[in-house]
């Protein structure tokens, strides 16, 4: 799953084909992530070292991108509007400068990573869940099915009408971030004095908000303990206060790559179910972190090619 959604956002982002350099880029990227939340010592053997080297290493692939799309565009081979790093090689600052490159790497590594460690997340809690529940398992193979039929006829690519019929599927992808949100909580500092349930909290501190605090909350979710994706039926979402039900965060710093999210979970998870069907090999495999609630063995599966679709 790690390496699928790798390589569907190096090809939509920087437009990367496949091969070493991309495989090479995934394994960097995963040793760079481990470095964001480790103990802030940077010397060689440490985990912040090993990512620091890491992401050299990625930020100069990136680099040699912006370098090779910056000479495309200035031949005028490639459209400026062709790909993300075209995009921010255009854009510019309110003084009429364009980004230095330091800007748009940082972007670069933002946009990765909030696509990838998520979605592999969401994915595979998918994976191991229908692989236990056969009850949700056959709800989202018949709806996916109906999806089959309803293309039927066109070029075989699934589109956003498609997309848009899959709401159970959705609706139990909700209902597993409610559970196991692949983001547990984030830190926000506070910019003024405030007070909050009686507490008060001076300017300059770190809060650090946890989603499991509102999700497992009885009196914001009836049941919180039971699996129940129908409580996210349009009907009863409006129900869920505001700031209550937050796998992306909310307000004005929510993810802002939320919906590529769920576009890209239902479009894994509908050619997954339609061409394989799955068995665990380790049925019993606790959920570890790092600091995501990963399968602490990787979640092995034994596929089986699915004829009847």
């Amino acid at each position: 799953m790690k390496k699928i959604t790798f390589n569907v956002s190096c090809s939509i982002f920087f437009g990367l084909p496949d091969g070493k350099v991309k495989d090479q880029l995934l394994e960097d990227f995963s040793t760079t992530v481990k470095g964001t939340w480790a103990v802030p010592l940077n010397f060689p053997g440490t985990v912040l070292h090993r990512a620091m080297q890491a992401r050299g290493r990625v930020c100069k692939v990136l680099s040699n991108l912006i370098m090779i799309r910056k000479r495309e565009m200035e031949e005028g081979i490639v459209d400026s509007q062709d790909n993300i790093i075209s995009s921010l090689l255009i854009l510019r600052n309110k003084n009429g400068e364009p980004l230095m490159e330091q800007e748009i790497l940082d972007i670069f590594l933002s946009l990765i990573m909030a696509s990838h460690d998520t979605t592999t997340v969401l994915l595979s809690h998918l994976v191991r869940l229908m692989s236990r529940d056969s009850e949700i398992y056959n709800k989202v193979l018949a709806e996916l099915k109906e999806v089959v039929e309803a293309k039927k006829g066109s070029d075989g690519k699934l589109t956003w009408n498609e997309i848009q019929m899959m709401k159970y599927t959705w609706r139990v992808a909700q209902e597993l971030m409610r559970f196991t949100p692949p983001i547990s909580g984030n830190f926000r500092q506070v910019t003024r004095d405030i007070h909050f349930d009686g507490f008060h909290i001076p300017k300059g501190w770190q809060l650090f908000w946890v989603a499991s605090g509102t999700h497992m909350n009885k009196n914001i979710f009836e049941d919180p303990n039971k699996f129940d994706p129908s409580r996210f039926e349009t009907s009863s979402k409006a129900a869920f206060p505001p700031y209550t039900y937050i796998p992306f965060g909310a307000g004005p710093r929510i993810c802002p790559g939320a919906e590529f999210v769920q576009v890209e979970t239902l479009l894994v998870i509908h050619h997954l179910i339609t061409k394989y069907q799955w068995t665990e090999l380790i049925p019993d495999e606790p959920i570890t972190r790092e600091p995501m609630p990963y399968p602490a063995m990787g979640l092995p599966i034994k596929l089986f090619t699915r004829n009847e679709v």
